[in-house]
This record gives structure tokens, C-alpha cells and sequence, in this order.
């Protein structure tokens, strides 16, 4: 039901299923030899625990598995005493896999899969040969091998000791203490745990099917309680334990610990997101609950589904009428624990898209069903609002106040105060989906987002007398910019005053005080916009990845999320509190755990700024100054690795290895991209045209479609559907096509959809073309405005290559590399690139290589300097995936003037692909 589920609501966001690890030792998974009570073992340790793996004597499985508390779930290593030796892991088949008993087996590492991420290992009796992958947040076993049945079975002691109370939990939220054979059950998994114990043991198996799943509680004669015991693929008592139901290869079996105070909707997420990926180092689990649900097609709304998934949203509402934050809403809570307690924790919040969320959804399914239940349990939704609002006009964290200073604040922190200031502007004007609300609570609305607006006024922040931006979060009786978090000064933010000048600009009819708030804040982004520099991801010696800001004059503006009130001068705080203007300066944790930069402001001022001038700012404003600056930062030298000399080719877009290969050429595509929308039915592109006249217009779409299916599109205009393109297929992806219709657009603003009409969805949009149909006034030409569909509203993503269609079906990304492409050089030793910098003065210099690599192997290279070989070797280590740059820095000593810098591959595998050298003085 799950996987039905999340594909077909379409709101899939993703979370570290590592996270409730420390940072530090996200990537940490080490492997050695030992003796483990008498027998020869491997030691894998992860942060989540640690396996003694026997290996010797013809003996493979876990022998110990032991949490990060250090309570030992399996001990085999019992002293002697009845059937003490039988506990182990995976036990599958005649001995293969359980510890202690000699099945001939042999069990190597597997050196070419094992980095710091992860250790595989693969154990093989002739029959039978299994691959253990061992990552931080959990082990998967893969079957390479299988002559017969097999099962996978758990013999264990629920947090260390065998006691009565030992329980396990099914993925209904059942809790059951082990008894006898499980009637079959989908999805197949389950956790225990001990009542003792802060973890839980989880235990999965893929994909589901009709083999015997079992558990039972192993009792002596002499009535100790030895052992419980979890098998996928076993029988019960009945058949004498038979082993029959799962063969060949297509099975995998995930098991691991996650902490206890994990809701039962969090660990559903967790296991989902583990066997959507089981052999993926860095696992994403899978939530199903985000602000994502607000964008699927209008008519899902009135689905089974989508009322479904409503009425278990209602259910977390609290007595107060507010929902909570950081909830898997969309499931059923099947235990006490998934609902928050109120008065405490999550509950009653507009944190986190926490309460806005679920009333923009409500609404969106009440418009289209009608639900009186839905209605109900909307209309607490806006008394709860209502309530929490203070008397000028603010909203706290957190309703009704929970005593702490942090959570009372006027937060407009994680757009807190917006989103609640959207619904009730919806509901106001009786907009749809709010058109079905009570006349009396449309009312109150109108009054509470006139007193939203005026405490937005009165708190941006002046600076000698000029308004500027806005704070995350305000003293709620002051009006004064406040501290949040140890780490989040009273300071003007870069992220939040983008979203609430956004919202001001969606007020009709403005009055001056509005328009002038927008066009200070925008003059505001605008000078304080960081220039010449990007946020990138650093590889380090020891592994890490770390955030650095990188100089590069090409990077796209960069906005901090905290500047000085006094200065602007962007501020960066550790949890020590201390203000600090260098971004190197604060601590690891802080520096890669939170964004201390974002591109926030980037579609504010190219597009949604310039529209909202035209129409109010330019009128009503003509003496607002358009304030600017320029940041000067120290040169760097980057030489892009295409422009020196190399073996191997240049390539423009890097989709994935067999496409590099193939050196497919780049799409003859305007703008930055094109966009790939969704193949279903209403999937659109949504562009804004500022007509000069009330007339009629040319439309002309920019298309190419390769397929055999119609992809035609309803043209509307300004809401009215005035015609259809056909876009017919074209010869092949880059032999673009263009369609024209003609209609009647008015003077102003007028917003142009080309929405779907087959399930297949659109072609690929390059762009949408107004051009005006009207004779020119003399010496003038006519009017011709190209808007770039990525520009616009759209479902689906944008593309900036579109290399073959299977490509683009598989999500691809542009690499994001800088100059023209990057150096994909021939995979064999020796392979090498020369560039040469003309270095201003001798003397050390820091040197940088940002590079890709998304296969798992190490690259080590040789570094020469004016043909002087480097002792220190270069280690171009993996980044996961072929869009993640990563830059390894060294030291290096140049002379002054021209030096030569070669980089010789010392594996057969080549040189990882190369973007660019950095080069700058010590």
C-alpha cells in the first residue's frame, strides 16, 4: 500500500537517513581482523553499531551485532549452555550464514565496492554466495548466488538480555511478543525491541511475496527463555521449520538499529527510503508529507486518494485547532506516539510549514469534494490562527506560548508568518480553493492580514533613516529584531525578505506604503548581493565534505542568511554566540549542517520583481533609487581545464559514463535550458507577458519531441482557453520546431499556460514568443518578446542539455561546471592534462582542482611543476554522483612568470573528469 501510495500523490522529499548520527562520523565505516571469543572475525564499526562477522573455519554470519549503547543483540559467544552456540545472522540454508557452524564457506572483501562510505564483503559456499554491504545506517544483503531455497533468519536477544517483555512491531503499528508464524503480511518487515534498551533492531526484506514469514520465542525445558527468533522464508513448528518460498537472486534483506524515540511513521519512512535504495551509500528515506502536495493537478484533489489522505491529516489536529510540524501527516497514526503531545515538542506550531500546510491542502480537497468533515476541521484551523495572532498583528513559533523566549518571537524565520499570512489573504478575497468559507470568519480574516501587513511595515529595518529588509524573528511586544537560536542573531535576513516581499507584491491594488516597502527591499538585495564567489562542496584529506565558498568570477549572486544590522556585513555564528565575518572561521558542524548562504533572491529580482515594477512600482514610485554596490574580492587565477592541453575530450554536459562516451553534443536550445515537464495529463508552462497594446498577438511555442505520441497543448490566455498547438513530432531532439497561434491579448499583464492535453504531457519547451500584429509607428520595429520557458511556472524540471530522450526521462542534471565544459580524459595510466599559469611572484600558492568522479574507485595522480615530480600524491576520491564538483586542494611552490602544471594518472582508470585549476597566492 505504501509504494501504491507514494507514486501516485507524487510527494516524495527526502531526509539523511543518517542524520541522527554526529556529522563527524557520517562517513565513518571501518573494517579490521580480530579474535571475537576464540574465533577469527571481521570488526566492521558503523555509527549505528558494530558486526563481528566470523569468517574462519569454513564459518560466514554475523556473530555479535551490537548497538552504539553497546548491548550485544545476537551473542553467540554465550557461555555454554542449551542451544546457546545457535544464535547468529542471516542463518539462511544448511548451516550457510550462521555462526559457529562450519558450512565450508569462505568470506573475502570485496576491495574494489569498500571506501570510507561503505565495506562490502562476499561469502560463498560453491551454492550459495551472498554480498553483506555494511553502511552507516544499516546492512543489505545481496543474493549473487543461490542452488536451492533459502531464508533469512534472525536468532537474537532483543537488547542484550531475553526478557519477557521483548516485543516486535509490524508495519500495521501492531505490537506482538514473538508466538508462532506470521500470516503473510505486505510490506514485509518489522522491528523489536526491548523496553530496556534506547534502539530498536529493524529487519526487512524485498520484494514482498507468499514465502512462510516466522517468529517464535524459544523456550527451554527448564524454562529459560533462550532466544527470539524472525525469519523471512521459513515455516513454522507445523512444518518441522521448513525452509521453501524464496530462490533465486531477486531477494534482498536490510537489517539495522535506529533510536526508540523514532515515531512509528518516522521508522516507515526510514525502512521505505532503505529499500527503495538498499546499495546506495548515502540512503535518502523517503516522507511522504511536505509542502509538495500542493502541486499535484487540480483534479486529484477530488480523488479517493487525496480525501484519503485528508481525513488522516484531521486526525493530528489538536484541541486547540493547530497541527504540528516535522509529521508525516499523509499516514494514519497507528500508535499513540505519532501524534505529538500538546503543550510540548511539535505541537501547535506554524513552524515549518506546520498548520499553513495542512489548511492549504484541506482547502484544496474541500473545494473539491465538499467534505463537511474537512470543513469542520478547517474552520478550527482558522480559529486556531485567529487566536495565536497578537494585537500587532504578528504570529508566534509555537500557540498557545510554551514559556520560551526562542518559541514567542514574531517569526518570520522558514517563511512561518507568510504562509499563515497566505491562507488568510485566500480566505479574505474568497479566492478559490477559500471560497466556501463562513461569511463571519472571512471577516476576521480581512482584519487579521491588515494587522499582518502593518506589523510587516513597522518592522523592516531602517538603516541612517532608509528602509531596508526584514529579521527572522522579533521581540513580540518591541518590534525588535530578536536572537532565535544561539546561532541566529538579530540581524537582516537574506532568505525571509525575499519571501516577504514576494508576498507583498501579491497585494492587489497596493497602497504607497507597500510599494515603497517593496522597492527599499529589493535595493536592499540588490546591494547586499554577494558577487564572485560559490558555495561548494569541498572533499578533504580525511574524507569530509565540507561548504566552502569558492572564488569564481561566473558564480550566480550569492545572498548570506544573516547580515550586521549596522554594516550589512554578512555574519557567521557557531554555537558559541560569537559574531564572525569569515566564513572559514566557524566550526565544521555549523559550516556543513546549516545554509549560511542561498541564490534566494535570484528569481526575485530576474523575473517576479521586474513584472510587479511594471505594473505598481514605475507608477506610483518614480523616486525610489535603485541602490547598487559592487564587492571586490581578491583575484584568484581559475584556468579551465579545456583550455589546456590534454588526452581525452571536452564535453559540454557529462549525463552519465556511456553518454561521455558517446561525446554527444549539446542542445541547440535558447537560454540557459529548456524544460522537461511531467508526462500527465495538465502538466504546463506558465509564462507572464507586459503587452504595450490591447490587441491581437502572435504566439509562437519553441518545442522538440521525438516520440511517436501527440503532445498537443491548450493555449489559455489570462484563464480562457483560446486554441490548441498540435506541436507535432519533430526529427530528433535537437531539430527544433516552432507553432504558432494568433489571439487577442490587453494591454498589461497577461499570463500565457500551454497545459497538456494527453498524458504523455508536453514536448520539451524551449520557449514562448509574443510578437505584436499591428503596423509599427514609423522608425520603430515592431514589438518581438522571446520568454524562456524555464523562466516561467512549470511542472516538471528544467533541463539544460536534453542529450537523448531516455536521458531526459531519467531526470539527468547539467553538471554545473564553469567555462565551456570540462575534460573527460582517456581511462588508462599516463593519461594526463598540462595547463600553465603565469604566477605574479614566487612563493606558495594554494592549489585547486574541482573535479567529478561518480564511479567508487580512488584516481591517485602525479603532480609535476615545471617537470619537477611532486613527492605528495594527488587522490581524486569519489563524489557519489556525476553532478556533485567537489575541489582538492594542495600547496605548491611556483616561480614568478609562466609555470607549467602536468597531472599524470597513475591508475588505468585515468583522471576523474576536470573542470578547472584555482590558483592563488599563501
Amino acid at each position: 500500500m505504501f509504494k501504491t501510495l507514494r507514486a501516485a500523490v507524487l510527494l516524495i522529499t527526502f531526509f539523511s537517513a543518517g542524520s541522527i548520527f554526529s556529522q563527524e562520523n557520517k562517513n565513518n565505516v571501518t573494517i579490521s581482523e580480530v579474535n571475537w571469543h576464540g574465533t577469527g572475525c571481521y570488526k566492521i564499526e558503523m555509527p549505528m553499531g558494530t558486526v563481528y562477522f566470523e569468517k574462519d573455519n569454513g564459518v560466514s554470519g554475523f556473530k555479535s551485532f551490537i548497538d552504539n549503547e553497546g548491548n550485544d543483540w545476537i551473542a553467540s559467544n554465550m557461555e555454554p549452555g542449551p542451544n546457546g552456540d545457535f544464535r547468529g545472522f542471516p542463518n539462511s540454508v544448511g548451516n550457510f550464514g550462521h555462526a559457529g557452524r562450519d558450512s565450508g564457506s569462505t568470506t573475502n572483501i570485496v576491495q574494489e565496492l569498500t571506501n570510507n562510505n561503505q565495506v562490502v564483503l562476499e561469502s560463498t559456499n560453491g551454492k550459495f554466495t551472498f554480498q553483506y554491504w555494511f553502511f552507516v545506517d544499516r546492512v543489505a544483503i545481496k543474493v549473487l548466488k543461490s542452488e536451492g531455497e533459502y531464508c533469512f533468519l534472525l536468532e537474537c536477544v532483543a537488547g542484550g538480555t531475553a526478557d519477557a517483555e521483548d516485543y516486535f512491531v509490524t508495519a500495521d503499528g501492531k505490537k506482538h511478543i514473538p508466538s508462532g508464524e506470521f500470516k503473510d503480511f505486505t510490506p514485509e518487515w518489522f522491528y523489536l525491541g526491548d523496553e530496556k534498551a534506547e534502539n530498536i533492531l529493524f529487519m526487512a526484506k524485498i520484494p514482498n511475496d507468499d514465502a512462510p514469514n516466522e517468529n517464535h520465542r524459544q523456550i527451554r525445558p527448564n524454562g529459560q527463555h533462550n532466544m527470539d527468533l524472525y525469519s523471512f522464508g521459513r515455516s513454522g513448528k507445523e512444518e518441522k521449520y521448513a525452509v521453501r518460498g524464496m530462490s533465486g537472486n531477486e531477494h534482498i534483506c536490510i537489517i539495522g538499529f535506529a533510536p526508540k524515540k523514532r515515531t512509528h511513521n518516522e521508522i516507515i519512512a526510514m525502512v521505505e527510503g532503505f529499500t527503495e535504495t538498499p546499495f546506495r551509500s548515502v540512503a535518502k528515506a523517503v516522507k511522504l508529507w511536505s509542502n509538495n502536495i500542493l502541486n499535484n493537478n487540480e483534479e486529484w484533489y477530488g480523488t479517493d486518494e487525496a480525501l484519503s489522505i485528508a481525513k488522516n491529516v484531521i486526525q493530528y489536529q489538536s484541541s486547540q485547532g493547530g497541527f504540528p510540524k516535522s509529521t508525516d501527516l499523509a499516514r494514519k497514526p497507528l500508535t499513540p506516539g505519532d501524534i505529538p503531545p500538546e503543550g510540548r515538542g511539535r505541537a501547535n506550531s506554524i513552524d515549518n510549514d506546520a498548520t499553513s500546510v495542512p489548511l492549504k491542502f484541506l482547502a484544496k480537497v474541500i473545494h473539491a469534494t465538499g467534505d463537511e468533515e474537512l470543513k469542520t476541521s478547517f474552520a478550527r484551523g482558522l480559529d486556531y490562527l485567529f487566536a495565536a495572532q497578537y494585537p500587532n498583528g504578528g504570529w508566534p513559533q509555537f500557540w498557545p506560548l510554551r514559556g520560551d523566549e526562542y518559541y514567542s518571537r514574531i517569526t518570520f524565520n522558514d517563511a512561518a508568518m507568510i504562509q499563515v499570512m497566505e491562507v488568510l489573504t485566500g480566505v479574505a478575497n474568497g479566492e478559490v480553493p477559500y471560497s466556501f468559507v463562513d461569511t463571519n470568519r472571512k471577516a476576521k480574516a480581512a482584519k487579521a492580514v491588515d494587522l499582518g501587513i502593518e506589523c510587516i511595515l513597522k518592522t523592516q529595518i531602517k538603516q541612517n533613516g532608509e528602509l531596508t529588509a526584514w529579521c527572522a524573528q522579533y521581540d513580540e511586544e518591541t518590534l525588535k529584531p530578536a536572537w532565535a537560536r544561539k546561532y541566529e542573531p538579530p540581524s537582516l535576513s537574506g532568505g525571509e525578505t525575499v519571501g516577504i516581499i514576494e508576498y507583498l507584491m501579491t497585494i492587489k491594488n497596493p497602497s504607497p506604503e507597500i510599494i515603497k516597502s517593496v522597492n527599499a527591499g529589493v535595493a536592499w538585495l540588490k546591494e547586499v548581493a554577494i558577487k564572485g564567489v560559490r558555495h561548494d562542496k569541498v572533499r578533504n584529506p580525511d574524507g569530509r565534505d565540507e561548504r566552502k565558498l569558492i572564488k569564481d568570477p561566473n558564480a550566480p549572486l550569492l545572498w548570506a542568511r544573516f547580515y550586521e544590522l549596522d554594516t550589512n556585513r554578512p555574519l557567521y555564528l557557531d554555537r558559541d554566540s560569537v559574531f564572525r565575518y569569515d566564513f572559514s572561521e566557524i566550526g565544521y558542524e555549523r559550516r556543513s549542517g546549516y545554509d549560511y548562504h542561498g541564490d534566494w533572491a535570484l528569481e526575485l529580482l530576474n523575473t517576479k520583481y521586474p513584472a510587479w515594477y511594471a505594473k505598481y512600482g514605475e507608477t506610483k514610485d518614480k523616486n525610489s533609487k535603485d541602490k547598487k554596490s559592487e564587492v571586490n574580492l581578491n583575484e584568484v587565477g581559475i584556468i579551465e581545464a579545456e583550455k589546456g592541453e590534454f588526452t581525452g575530450i571536452i564535453d559540454r554536459h557529462s549525463c552519465w559514463h556511456h553518454v561521455m562516451l558517446t561525446d554527444a553534443s549539446h542542445s541547440t536550445h535558447s537560454g540557459r535550458g529548456l524544460v522537461d515537464t511531467k508526462n500527465e495529463i495538465g502538466s504546463y508552462i506558465e509564462v507572464k507577458y507586459d503587452a504595450q497594446w490591447s490587441g491581437i498577438h502572435r504566439i509562437t511555442s519553441r518545442y522538440t519531441h521525438i516520440k511517436d505520441d501527440p503532445r498537443p497543448g491548450g493555449l489559455i490566455v489570462n484563464g480562457n482557453q483560446v486554441g490548441t498547438l498540435t506541436m507535432p513530432q519533430t526529427e530528433a531532439l535537437p531539430a527544433w520546431k516552432t507553432q504558432s497561434l494568433e489571439t487577442y491579448l490587453h494591454q498589461g499583464i497577461n499570463t500565457i499556460r500551454l497545459e497538456a492535453i494527453n498524458k504523455g504531457g508536453l514536448p520539451n519547451m524551449d520557449y514562448i514568443k509574443v510578437a505584436e500584429i499591428r503596423e509599427p509607428q514609423p522608425g520603430m520595429l515592431p514589438n518581438i518578446k522571446i520568454l524562456e520557458a524555464e523562466d516561467g511556472n512549470f511542472t516538471g524540471k528544467e533541463d539544460h542539455h536534453s542529450c537523448w530522450n531516455f536521458i531526459a526521462q531519467n531526470q539527468a542534471e547539467h553538471t554545473g561546471f564553469t567555462g565551456e565544459g570540462y575534460v573527460d580524459a582517456v581511462n588508462k595510466v599516463g593519461s594526463y592534462i598540462i595547463v600553465n599559469y603565469n604566477a605574479p611572484k614566487s612563493g606558495k600558492y594554494n592549489l585547486g582542482v574541482r573535479y567529478v568522479h561518480g564511479k567508487p574507485d580512488i584516481r591517485p595522480v602525479e603532480l609535476e611543476i615545471n617537470n619537477k615530480k611532486l613527492k605528495h600524491k594527488l587522490k581524486f576520491l569519489p563524489t557519489n554522483a556525476w553532478t556533485n564538483w567537489t575541489v582538492i586542494n594542495t600547496m605548491v611552490k611556483l616561480k614568478k612568470g609562466m609555470n607549467s602544471l602536468k597531472f599524470s594518472a597513475l591508475s588505468k582508470e585515468g583522471l576523474a573528469n576536470i573542470d578547472h585549476f584555482e590558483i592563488s597566492p599563501k
